[in-house]
């Protein structure tokens, strides 16, 4: 019985990665305090960011999860082919992230 618990241990240690589960993308539409900035995070892989004084854009997206959080890019086409603006997204609670560390808000 000591063994396996020394071996649990090790493994916890030596292994820690594998003992967290990966963070969720931020599915939903999230807006900062103020409403300057707003980021729709559809289920179907298509997201859209608004801030005010700029155009709307939007595209394709994709989630690399971690731990808190993730990268979530979105792609967008110009003239030299596809691009993608890549942001550090951390999850501070379920109605609430940091997004290269602005502060949202799920509104829906």
């Amino acid at each position: 019985m000591r063994l396996l618990g020394l071996l649990s241990f090790l493994a916890l240690t030596l292994f820690p990665a594998s003992a967290f589960a990966q963070a969720a993308p931020p599915i939903g539409y999230w807006v900062t305090a103020d409403g300057g900035e707003k980021l729709l995070v559809g289920a179907d892989a298509q997201c859209s960011f608004a801030a005010t004084g700029a155009a709307t854009w939007g595209g394709r997206c994709t989630w690399q999860s971690t731990s808190i959080g993730g990268i979530l890019s979105v792609w967008y086409s110009t003239i030299g082919g596809p691009a993608a603006v890549r942001w550090s997204v951390i999850w501070v609670n379920r109605t609430t992230i940091k997004v290269d560390g602005d502060v949202f808000y799920r509104r829906q």
